[in-house]
């Protein structure tokens, strides 16, 4: 098992995390797509899923755990 395979199964089997990010360079990923970047991930957070209504992006991730009673963007 390598590491991103070892974040990826703590991500899923952690409730309320749906991805990481990194706030200093604004991008974040998801369990679809975890670690595209193929950079360092050592300052990168668990994250959540925030629908976006306006902006670049549909949806971001932002560090930390989803709130309780907070729906997943994409069950």
């Amino acid at each position: 098992m390598n590491v991103k395979e070892i974040v990826r199964e703590w991500l899923e089997t952690h409730e309320g995390y749906d991805g990481l990010c990194n706030e200093m360079y604004e991008c974040g990923c998801g369990l679809d797509n975890l670690m595209p970047c193929c950079d360092s991930v050592m300052d990168c957070e668990v994250a959540y899923e925030v629908k976006q209504e306006s902006g670049e992006f549909d949806i971001i991730y932002v560090p930390g755990k989803r709130p309780k009673g907070q729906a997943k963007t994409n069950p």
